[in-house]
C-alpha cells in the first residue's frame, strides 16, 4: 500500500480476517474516503495519521477497534467520522486538530469518555451517542469546567437515546450547549425537563418518547416546532394538552 500514492478510495468492508494496517496508510495525502465495516478482528487504524484531503472515516461495527489515531497536523477538509459499536475508551489530546469535523457517530461505544477538546471542535454539529451508558458525566464534567468565555460548543444536533441520563446531566447538556436545534434523549429514566430549556432560543426539535418516568415538561423555548413525547406513560393529561397547545 506504500506505493499507492494516489489512493482516493479504500474499501474493506466485512474483511473478517482484517487485523490492521500498515502505518503508511495514515500519511496518504490524497486519501479521501477509508471504510471498514464490520471487520470484527481489527484492533487499530494507523497509530497516527496525517491525511490532509480525508472526508470519510468509517469503522462501525468492528467491536474489536479500540485505538483511535494520534492526529499529527490539522485536519480541515469537511470530515464524518462512523465509529459505531467499536471499543474505543478515549480520544487523543490531539483529537483537536480534526478541525474540520463535522459529523462523529460514536453509538454504542459504551466505555467511551469524551474530552474538551472534542466538545469545542469549531464545526462538529452532529454528535450522535446513542447506547453509551455512562457518556452524561462527560456532559456533566465538560459543564463544570468550561466558561462560555472560552468558546461556546457549536453542536446543532445530538443524539443521547438510552444513555442513563440524570436529570442533573440533561441540565448540564442544555446550559452547556446553548446552539441545540435538534435534542434526542428518548428511552431515557428522568422523571421531568429542566427549567432551563426555556432558554434553549435555538431548540427546534425535541425527541423524549419511551421516556417512561416523564411526568412534566416546562415551559419550552418559543422556537420549537416539533415534541415527540410517545409512550410517556407518566406524561399527565394537563402536560399533554399544554404541548398540544405549544407546538
Amino acid at each position: 500500500m506504500s506505493g499507492a500514492i494516489n489512493l482516493k478510495v479504500l474499501t474493506l468492508d466485512k474483511c473478517r480476517k482484517l487485523k490492521g494496517f500498515d502505518k503508511s496508510i495514515g500519511f496518504m495525502r490524497n486519501l479521501v474516503y477509508v471504510s471498514a465495516l464490520r471487520c470484527n478482528m481489527l484492533k487499530s487504524f494507523v497509530p497516527s495519521m496525517s491525511l490532509p484531503s480525508l472526508e470519510v472515516l468509517s469503522f462501525s461495527f468492528c467491536s474489536r477497534l479500540e485505538h483511535f489515531p494520534d492526529v499529527m497536523e490539522e485536519m480541515d477538509r469537511p470530515l464524518k467520522i462512523q465509529l459505531v459499536n467499536t471499543a474505543i475508551k478515549e480520544f487523543p489530546m490531539s483529537i483537536g486538530k480534526l478541525t474540520g469535523l463535522e459529523y462523529l457517530d460514536i453509538s454504542g461505544c459504551k466505555k467511551l469518555n469524551i474530552s474538551r477538546k472534542l466538545f469545542l471542535l469549531p464545526k462538529l454539529e452532529t454528535l450522535l451517542v446513542d447506547g453509551c451508558s455512562h457518556i452524561g458525566q462527560s456532559f456533566k464534567r465538560f459543564k463544570e469546567r468550561h466558561s462560555m468565555a472560552n468558546g461556546c460548543p457549536n453542536l446543532r444536533t445530538l443524539h443521547l437515546s438510552e444513555t442513563n441520563l440524570s436529570n442533573e446531566e440533561l441540565y448540564a447538556i442544555l446550559k452547556g450547549f446553548p446552539r441545540l436545534e435538534a435534542l434526542k434523549v428518548s428511552y431515557n429514566d428522568f422523571h421531568s425537563l429542566p427549567e432551563c430549556i426555556k432558554d434553549s432560543k435555538q431548540l427546534k426539535s425535541l425527541d423524549v418518547s419511551y421516556c417512561k418516568n416523564l411526568s412534566s415538561i416546562p415551559e419550552l423555548p418559543p422556537s420549537i416546532q416539533k415534541v415527540n413525547a410517545r409512550y410517556c406513560g407518566r406524561l399527565t393529561s394537563e402536560a399533554s394538552n399544554s404541548l398540544w397547545s405549544k407546538v
